[in-house]
């Protein structure tokens, strides 16, 4: 495969990511979250147990660096404090500093090799597949997840199959 046809599918996949509203969602429940400072403090004691678990939460974009593939790698804090590194996996361009956004992704373990090292201290992070910009209800998602956003928009946080 060639350069080109790498760039051009990681175009074509950004390009693909569907942006939706969820404003017209009538479910009152649509998106909840799961996690927030004290499931973070309650993770960092056993991030093996929570590796690999799907978490939702709401967050404040405190710093962006450039990840993967120029994907953003962001510093966040939850409503009640605690912060952490969000890794994300779609390219949204809602990943501003002072940005609310509301997240569903994998809390993860970092690998050695993994490029949150350079940024990351705490040994993990969440890596999100679907962002929701709090201030305009639109929301990108990674191609695929469509099984897990529509559960999530149902209601439920969906659960990682292990």
């Amino acid at each position: 495969m060639t350069k080109m046809t790498v760039t051009f599918k990681t175009t074509l996949l950004t390009a693909m990511v569907l942006v939706l509203s969820i404003a017209e969602n009538k479910a009152q429940n649509a998106c909840p979250v799961n996690f927030g400072n004290k499931q973070l403090e309650t993770a960092k004691l056993d991030t093996k147990k929570w590796n690999g678990e799907i978490v939702a939460c709401d967050i404040e974009v405190i710093q962006v660096e450039k990840g993967y593939l120029d994907k953003p790698y962001y510093k966040v804090r939850f409503e009640d404090g605690g912060q952490c590194w969000v890794g994300g996996l779609v390219t949204s361009g809602f990943e501003k500093v002072g940005s609310k956004l509301r997240i569903l992704g994998y809390f993860s373990l970092l690998e050695k090799d993994d490029i949150g090292n350079k940024f990351n201290i705490d040994g993990f992070h969440i890596l999100a597949f679907v962002v929701i910009n709090l201030a305009t209800k639109q929301m990108a998602m990674l191609p695929g997840s469509d099984k897990q956003v529509k559960e999530w928009m149902n209601g439920t946080v969906p659960v990682a199959q292990k």
